[in-house]
């Protein structure tokens, strides 16, 4: 007796959103550069807006990473354990380096982010990272709400979504956040609400009519 058997449920996948461009000024003016703290926070934050760069990544990301020469960052991700190589932006160089020489702890610590009180050591992980950034949205005002998916990991979408628009090739993106798999960049593409609206049909023959489609 042949047997039948239901199709496989495809498990669903909530596409998060990223923080707007606005939400990410209004972080950004909430930070102090002219104190410690400031310039090494300065620094975490467009370190990953440049870059994409994961929490834990930028948790331990050491001074010898950064080839001040070449302008590269070089690094092995802790989720892939592949080695991933970077531009170091002006910007994101001039950032370090005014937290490196004004702002870095006197420590012997390889690492570049270091906690602001003695005893001098890196931050513990990615969540302390994401815990100083939701005290700079705090302070701007931005309301958050659980699982709204607006957290620090929101500024590597945010780096995702811009390389959608600009029509770079999913498989730059992938390459550039560090993938494990290209599929993991496919998201992006659905963040894109620029290039999606051209994909989008219009309602032209179907015209909705008190409400309601026509039968």
């Amino acid at each position: 007796m042949r047997r039948f058997y239901p199709d496989p449920i495809v498990r669903e996948t909530k596409i998060f959103p990223c923080l707007t461009h606005d939400e990410i000024c209004m972080v950004l003016n909430q930070i102090d550069r002219s104190t410690n703290i400031g310039k090494r926070d300065y620094a975490i934050v467009t370190l990953a807006l440049a870059t994409g760069l994961r929490a834990v990544d930028i948790v331990n990301l050491k001074l010898r990473d950064i080839d001040w020469q070449t302008g590269e960052i070089y690094i092995v991700q802790q989720k892939t354990q592949k080695i991933l190589t970077l531009p170091l932006i002006h910007a994101v160089g001039e950032a370090i380096k005014a937290y490196i020489i004004h702002g870095r702890p006197n420590s012997e610590s390889e690492y570049m982010f270091l906690r602001t009180n003695a005893p001098y050591q890196n931050l513990s992980n990615g969540v302390s990272i994401a815990n100083i950034f939701n005290e700079y949205q705090k302070k701007a005002g931005i309301v958050r709400k659980p699982f709204d998916g607006k957290g620090f990991h929101a500024l590597r979408r945010a780096v995702g979504r811009n390389m959608a628009v600009a029509e770079i090739p999913v498989i730059t993106i992938s390459q550039i956040l560090g993938h494990g798999s290209i599929e993991s960049a496919k998201q992006y593409i659905s963040l894109d609400s620029v290039h999606l609206k051209e994909c989008a049909l219009d309602f032209s023959g179907i015209e909705v009519g008190d409400g309601v489609l026509p039968v």
